[in-house]
């Protein structure tokens, strides 16, 4: 039997609620061989963009999975860039570059998208004790300078 390549992208979707508490937020986890496009409808001209450029780099004859975690938190500093508070955020952590977009249900500001490479290490089974990190370091990276917060 031939070696099958196998891929898993994960994606990580984060709500502010603000009636949960900042240090215990509510994560869950979950295994999918589809993309969630169905449940993302307003970044999902985004998600399938990002999800055409990850492919391009991957052998056709793969097999893709999707890790989602799902996180409400009610930690607001995570979801004010720039002067704007947004109330959602989506990471997708490819094959050697995470991607991200914070948006609001409402568009009544402008989406803040991005795509960097940093050495920041994850495992898809335990990303809820690294996921601030990841956090920090892209805030870094669209605030323009170190120690952003």
């Amino acid at each position: 039997m031939a070696p099958q390549n196998k891929h898993e992208f994960v994606i990580v979707r984060l709500s502010f609620v603000p009636y949960i508490h900042p240090h215990y937020p509510r994560i869950s986890y979950q295994l999918r061989k589809y993309p969630p496009s169905g449940s993302i409808v307003p970044v999902r001209d985004w998600f399938e963009h990002v999800m055409m450029r990850e492919r391009s780099n991957l052998p056709s004859d793969g097999h893709i999975r999707f890790c989602e975690w799902r996180i409400l938190t009610g930690q607001l500093e995570l979801f004010n860039i720039n002067g704007y508070r947004y109330d959602k955020i989506m990471l997708i952590l490819g094959e050697d570059s995470i991607s991200w977009v914070y948006y609001q249900c409402l568009p009544i500001h402008p989406r803040i998208e991005g795509s960097a490479k940093f050495p920041i290490s994850y495992c898809s089974c335990c990303l809820e004790n690294q996921y601030l990190n990841i956090m920090d370091k892209i805030k870094e990276i669209v605030l323009g300078y170190p120690d952003a917060k």
